[in-house]
């Protein structure tokens, strides 16, 4: 059940994804339209020495706390969290951020890969099995395996999600920094193509496609001429 709480005594902290300025014009427009946040935030409670009431992390909903201080509420609606543990609170970030905003293919993956580390970290237990580990099988007694639970939390098909994982997970942090924002993001043909080559052929092929005088529009192109 949620409550009303002080914007003020809310902390940020860093997010795993930033937050993007149009989007909260958007919700503060409806906000100033409608005079409150219809769907509540996410909060984990804390309590720092000698304060005289608790203080609040924000656990989800940064684009809808923003917006609320642009529209100059001074309250928001709020889940609050006790005992939430750093890592239940980053997988509820993720799903909040997979279920909620709309997100290209490249940032799918790289939230799915973040998930299923947060997942494995908190259920040792499921790193084999399910997901292809030794033996390949299922204890019938452990943790549902992390697709199947991913599946469960955002509604993608297990398979959606075992490919956005590798997508992620086989190109590197600087060659997915590279893809931001480019066409290639928005492409998971292409990405999972990009994905499956050598670590030391997927920056030339990058080069290639997002290059100044670019010439190739493809990575199958691109693969041809390295």
């Amino acid at each position: 059940m949620s409550k009303m709480i002080e914007i003020s005594a809310i902390e940020v902290g860093e997010r795993l994804r930033a937050v993007d300025p149009n989007h909260v014009a958007v919700i503060a427009s409806s906000v100033r339209e409608c005079g409150r946040i219809l769907q509540p935030i996410a909060v984990s409670m804390v309590y720092r020495e000698k304060a005289l009431r608790p203080n609040y992390v924000l656990v989800a909903g940064a684009h809808r706390l923003a917006a609320a201080q642009l529209a100059g509420l001074s309250e928001i609606p709020a889940e609050v969290y006790e005992g939430l543990s750093p890592l239940a609170a980053r997988l509820i970030e993720i799903d909040e951020n997979l279920l909620r905003h709309e997100l290209n293919p490249l940032d799918r993956a790289v939230f799915l890969a973040e998930r299923k580390a947060v997942y494995e970290d908190l259920h040792p237990e499921t790193r084999h099995g399910a997901q292809g580990g030794k033996g390949g099988k299922t204890n019938e007694n452990d943790t549902i395996s992390f697709p199947k639970d991913a599946a469960e939390k955002t509604g993608l098909g297990e398979r959606a999600i075992q490919i956005a994982v590798s997508i992620a997970t086989r190109l590197s942090p600087e060659i997915r920094r590279s893809l931001t924002g480019t066409i290639l993001s928005k492409n998971q043909k292409e990405l999972l193509l990009l994905a499956k080559q050598p670590p030391e052929q997927q920056a030339e092929i990058v080069g290639l496609m997002l290059g100044e005088n670019a010439p190739v529009k493809s990575v199958k192109a691109a693969i041809e001429r390295v």
